[in-house]
């Protein structure tokens, strides 16, 4: 598990996550609801766009004995997420640097939250941005239809903050950054 990864669960559950539900966007291979499960929540719901990331944090789901507590759901968190009831905690880890419409996501995302909202991006640093048209230049190039994005942490904040959040936890590591709000 990625370090970033760690330090959101923890920040997370740091008041306890017993009997509490989860709504995890872009859940990849399922390790923040696999952390978070093994730690008291009781139901998660794991939305990706990737079938392929779904299918293989089904397997995974299914040879940790968890599948009784996780709803797979396929799509574009923007376009399926009205559907999707709200959770306890809401997460999105290393999700909004791949999603070009940031606004969408963060406030859709955000408004689903009924007690704890986390996220991992990249910092908004002279560097990335440097580094980003390079990346995505690369990625054109293998003929790759992946994008980079790099969003302002101001705006990202200030839309949270707008659905009733408030910042609790706001960390750094390397070029990532863990923020976690909570519900005021």
């Amino acid at each position: 598990m990625a370090k970033t990864t760690r330090q959101l669960v923890d920040a997370v559950s740091a008041d306890g996550v017993e009997q509490l539900t989860l709504l995890d966007i872009g859940g990849g291979l399922g390790g923040v609801q696999h952390e978070l499960i093994d730690k008291g929540v009781l139901r998660t719901t794991h939305v990706d766009a990737s079938r392929a990331y779904l299918q293989a944090a089904q397997e995974e789901a299914g040879d940790r004995n968890l599948l009784d507590k996780i709803t797979f759901v396929a799509g574009d968190f923007v376009e399926v997420g009205e559907k999707i009831p709200q959770a306890d905690i809401v997460t999105l880890d290393r999700v909004v640097c791949c999603y070009d419409d940031m606004q969408g996501l963060i406030r859709l995302s955000a408004k689903k939250a009924r007690r704890t909202y986390g996220l991992v991006f990249p910092r908004d640093i002279w560097l990335f941005k440097l580094f980003l048209p390079i990346a995505n230049f690369v990625l054109k190039l293998r003929g790759s239809s992946f994008r980079i994005f790099l969003h302002s942490t101001q705006q990202i904040e200030g839309i949270i903050k707008s659905t009733g959040l408030s910042l609790e936890t706001k960390q750094k590591a390397g070029f990532w950054q863990i923020l976690v709000f909570n519900r005021i």
